[in-house]
């Protein structure tokens, strides 16, 4: 088995220094993709979809809480997806799909916010003026 290279301390900080920036960059990077990916047109949901749950059948629209949803999707080819909707209510907007590859930075609530079309609703977040803020920054939405 091949291990990192063994340093000193000072070495290490060095390096993690240099990492730090390359991280921040891709950050920076990533919130403007995210941005981008908000600025995708929707498209009005008209069909009736109807799926069979635990408790009986339920629409699209019963799925949803107060505004958006994201849910979990599969091609015909099985490969693992991801589907975003927006609901203005009565209306649903399907604002962004994701599959294969396009599923491998999923595994956190925010990384999920970012997919959306109403984001994680923070100060700093672009395009402005998206959504009114609902709640606080804590992931846990208890604020």
């Amino acid at each position: 088995m091949a291990f990192p290279e063994v340093v000193t301390r000072q070495g290490w900080l060095a390096a993690r220094k240099r990492l730090l920036a390359t991280e921040k960059e891709h950050t920076r990077s990533r919130d403007a993709l995210n941005a981008e990916r908000r600025r995708l047109p929707m498209v009005r949901i008209d069909k009736e979809y109807v799926f069979e749950g635990p408790e009986g059948n339920v629409t699209l629209a019963g799925l949803f809480g107060e505004r958006e949803i994201v849910s979990g999707d599969t091609t015909t080819a099985e490969v693992p997806g991801l589907s975003c909707f927006l609901r203005d209510g009565d209306d649903i907007f399907h604002t962004y799909s994701t599959y294969a590859r396009g599923t491998d930075s999923l595994g956190g609530t925010y990384s999920l916010l970012d997919l959306t079309a109403l984001g994680r609703q923070e100060d700093w977040e672009e395009p402005k003026g998206r959504a009114p803020r609902l709640h606080g920054p804590d992931p846990t939405f208890t604020d």
